[in-house]
């Protein structure tokens, strides 16, 4: 069924000559020209025309990870009941990365206090180690006028590229 309308590429945005071809990619099923399936055709999928887009999208979008709770925060003291924990458990920090799957320098990092773990991590290590590090986030007047200084603001950031201190 050959129509008078014009297609374009849904990746370039060129106007595809002739027919163009429709691949499922990162998640979409998308209409692209000759030149650009030559760039993705290692990661996309070739997808039957007699099919709806719609139908095809529906099989292939991938999971989507649960949203993590906007009302769960990380307990201000927990690079000491990381350490602790572990020093109980026996672990060193090494075999403590391995089972979270993170660099030994990121332990290192949560146990000095010099990086929050995610809540995901956070939770892992709940698992882990046996201890409790995420609580409800409590809604008080008071602490919404603090800034947690252990995290890069815009304005730490604009100083840095500035050279200020």
């Amino acid at each position: 069924m050959q129509t008078n309308s014009k297609e374009y590429c849904e990746l370039c945005g060129a106007q595809i000559n002739g027919k163009g071809i429709t691949v499922s990619y990162e998640g979409s099923v998308i209409t692209v020209c000759n030149s650009c399936y030559n760039k993705i055709k290692k990661h996309a999928i070739i997808v039957n025309e007699n099919k709806k887009k719609s139908e095809i999208s529906k099989k292939v979008s991938p999971k989507l990870p649960k949203i993590e709770s906007s009302d769960l925060e990380i307990v201000p003291d927990y690079h000491k009941i990381i350490k602790s924990a572990r020093e109980q458990l026996g672990l060193s920090q090494q075999e403590l990365a391995q089972k979270l799957k993170v660099s030994e320098n990121i332990i290192k990092r949560f146990e000095s206090g010099k990086l929050k773990p995610t809540l995901s991590q956070a939770k892992q290590l709940e698992k882990i180690l046996g201890i409790k590090l995420v609580v409800p986030m409590e809604s008080n007047e008071q602490n919404q006028g603090e800034v947690d200084d252990t995290e890069l603001t815009l304005g730490d950031v604009v100083n840095i590229k500035e050279g200020k201190k």
